[in-house]
């Protein structure tokens, strides 16, 4: 019999192009798709590490790995500094960006882990799961265990297989800082059906994202090629290396202090493409270091604020993107299924700085709205 904690069943909507998010949010590749490549990670170095050598400075941050790891690492050309290979001996100023590419995993199979996740709903053919922000989705080189498919696999044996070793189950991804609702087929049947309509863009993606900036207009549409930046692997830009097509509708549910609450639904599903789009149009989302949604950005827009809200934005550290709401057709019955993710705590901290009680009810009930 199926779980229930969150789910809806629906009557058919009208006939008009369905729109599939992003990124993070495309189709998950076909088995071992991209498995001979390293996962890239980039972060901002803190102002602590402020005359610190580089090898040094990696050696303390993570417990996974030695510094003599990634003194090879930089050796191999495989660490940047704001785009630039330095030596190991390279001393660190702070806030400069850092690149990190990782070596492939050695094994492809990931292990089960009892590690706690939020699951909306289960029958023998879907999982759909409210992945928590920071947990990254699948095992990927300098990321071996911790994420979302060790869960599954603890949780939910019969996944190993579906979809290659690394990925079992997964239909689609979220990027490691967006929270929200992401789907797992439980048998290939199931994946077959699923992977083809987010192909076929019949599954809906809705988000939520907190912008720097109030925009003059209340819909949108951006059209723009997305395709790798020239110098950071890990980013992505408009009209990068192998560009291709993309556009975002982005509907503006309230306004408030320099920022705005947007919905973004995706009529293309490329890396990072809301985050790349708004940042194009100068409306970075909140937290988004990455794509120039800083802190000091936002604080800029809070001079004369009351200190409490300056506190809060301060404190708010991953970038306000959440998938809330997944939309497809059951792939046993085909019938139209709703599911939907609540906010998170981080988040819901944000907007009640920000917003009235009364506003937020009011947006989130317009995001409903089709």
């Amino acid at each position: 019999m199926p779980h229930r904690e969150s789910d809806r069943l629906d009557t058919p909507p009208p006939q008009k192009p369905k729109m599939t998010d992003c990124p993070d949010n495309a189709a998950a590749p076909p088995p071992h798709a991209g498995d001979d490549e390293g996962e890239v990670e980039s972060f901002i170095a803190p102002e602590e590490a402020a005359g610190v050598r580089l090898d040094t400075f990696l050696g303390r941050r993570q417990n996974i790995h030695s510094r003599t790891f990634f003194q090879q690492l930089i050796k191999d050309g495989r660490v940047r500094v704001n785009g630039d290979v330095v030596p190991r001996s390279h001393v660190l100023q702070g806030g400069e960006q850092i690149e990190i590419e990782f070596p492939p995993a050695e094994s492809p199979w990931p292990h089960p882990q009892d590690i706690p996740i939020d699951v909306l709903y289960h029958d023998d053919d879907i999982i759909v799961v409210n992945k928590a922000a920071g947990m990254i989705v699948h095992p990927a080189a300098g990321n071996p265990d911790g994420t979302l498919v060790n869960a599954l696999l603890h949780r939910f044996p019969n996944l190993p297989g579906i979809n290659g070793e690394k990925r079992p189950g997964l239909v689609h991804r979220l990027d490691r800082e967006t929270s929200g609702v992401l789907v797992v087929a439980q048998n290939d049947r199931a994946m077959a059906i699923l992977s083809r309509a987010i192909r076929e863009r019949q599954v809906e993606r809705a988000y939520l994202a907190l912008i720097i900036g109030e925009p003059d207009w209340n819909h949108t549409r951006i059209e723009a090629a997305i395709g790798r930046h020239e110098t950071m692997r890990v980013k992505r830009a408009v009209d990068g290396g192998g560009a291709k097509q993309a556009a975002t509708n982005v509907d503006v549910l309230a306004r408030a202090s320099g920022f705005a609450l947007v919905r973004c639904r995706l009529e293309s599903g490329r890396t990072h493409q809301i985050r790349v789009h708004l940042s194009h149009i100068g409306l970075p989302i909140l937290g988004d270091e990455l794509y120039g949604g800083t802190v000091q950005r936002a604080m800029e827009r809070v001079r004369n604020a009351p200190s409490s809200l300056r506190s809060v934005l301060q404190r708010h550290t991953r970038p306000f993107l959440h998938a809330r709401r997944l939309r497809f057709r059951h792939p046993a019955d085909g019938q139209w299924r709703t599911h939907e993710a609540p906010l998170p705590d981080d988040l819901n901290v944000v907007l009640n700085a920000l917003f009235p009680t009364e506003t937020i009810a009011q947006a989130l009930a317009g995001f409903e709205e089709s």
